[in-house]
């Protein structure tokens, strides 16, 4: 059996999307996987059995990056197509059976994937490898409480401040003493943030995963305890492993992308999304100062002291 699966190329709508890959992959364990993903978010799907071929593409102008899709693919005559981008493609290739994710409104994203599919979609799963899984837990002290940061993303407007983070983390050092903080993010945002991220924090105290792999991140995520962080791909990384959330949003609508699970905490700006949608959005600042540092460190103690 050949199943196709034609992902997103972004980060985060590929980790919402692997409570699908997960269902059709459990169901047919001997079936030979085919990805086509974006390059950024390719190194999610690196550690599933069964294999046959990632297809990384770039998108290109005028759409042209289907027509090299349709050249690796077309030759196959596939058992299961599973099609996230509701593309033209999974209508012309030969297939056995094709699953065509359609998108609704207003609803939350994993809800939309439940409905178009008709399974439940909530079961984000990404693999790691047992190399990764000890790395995290050789380097993890059981004595200490860990909290993933990520302070990056991939629209300015919706990333709080390095320094707001490092005033939260200094807040949550007061106040506890056993604590932490695990740093993730690619290197660019390491060069971006990182001195900022530390100032007057003991180095011992914080585990750099900047720049390391998804898979290897999403293995320290599930030995962790918290995760603090913009909307982001990383965001529903930590949902991915069961982490706890503390999300940051402003110009970006939690309804539909926020971190999935009642658990799970969203801390808005002082303004809602519906004042977002009637701006002018300068793409070159945030918007996100009205959250302050005491308001995320009463949310942290909540899910702290309850551990």
């Amino acid at each position: 059996m050949k199943i196709l699966f034609i992902c997103s190329n972004l980060i985060g709508d590929t980790i919402l999307s692997s409570g699908v890959i997960n269902h059709f992959v459990t169901q047919n364990k001997d079936a030979k996987l085919t990805f086509i993903v974006g390059p950024t978010a390719a190194p999610l799907l690196k550690n599933y059995k069964n294999i046959e071929r990632i297809i990384v593409f770039k998108k290109r102008k005028f759409n042209l990056h289907w027509f090299y899709i349709f050249k690796k693919t077309y030759r196959t005559k596939w058992d299961i197509v599973i099609d996230f981008r509701s593309s033209a493609i999974s209508h012309v290739l030969r297939n056995n059976k094709k699953y065509i994710f359609k998108k609704h409104q207003n609803i939350h994203h994993i809800e939309q994937l439940t409905s178009s599919f008709g399974f439940n979609c909530s079961n984000l799963f990404i693999p790691t490898s047992d190399d990764e899984k000890n790395k995290a837990n050789d380097d993890l002290d059981s004595l200490f409480k860990h909290i993933v940061i990520f302070p990056g993303g991939n629209w300015p407007p919706k990333l709080w401040s390095a320094d707001n983070f490092n005033k939260t983390m200094k807040l949550l050092l007061t106040k506890y003493l056993k604590i932490k903080f695990i740093l993730v993010g690619s290197l660019k945002e390491k060069n971006k943030f990182y001195n900022q991220l530390i100032k007057d924090i003991k180095e011992d105290l914080i585990i750099d995963l900047f720049g390391c792999n998804l898979t290897l991140t999403s293995a320290y995520m599930k030995k962790s305890n918290l995760f603090i962080g913009n909307d982001s791909g990383l965001m529903h990384l930590a949902v991915a492993n069961k982490l706890k959330v503390i999300s940051l949003f402003g110009p970006t609508n939690d309804k539909i992308y926020g971190p999935y699970g009642s658990n799970n905490i969203v801390i808005r700006t002082s303004e809602n999304f519906d004042y977002f949608k009637s701006l002018n959005i300068d793409e070159n600042k945030s918007y996100m100062n009205s959250i302050k540092p005491e308001i995320v460190l009463q949310e942290c103690e909540k899910i702290i002291d309850d551990n």
